[in-house]
């Protein structure tokens, strides 16, 4: 997981026609991604 995946997900969804269900897809995605960057990032400040 990057930053980079991250910001490729943000920029499908902004520029790209999909159907409900795909876009529902990404939206997950795009949320788990966040999810673990959040949690890794926590992890760090508490080390």
């Amino acid at each position: 997981m990057t930053i980079d995946t991250i910001e490729e997900v943000r920029a499908e969804l902004r520029g790209c026609v999909f159907t409900p269900a795909e876009r529902k897809s990404l939206e997950v995605e795009l949320a788990e991604l966040i999810r673990q960057r959040n949690e890794a990032l926590a992890a760090e400040e508490g080390a």
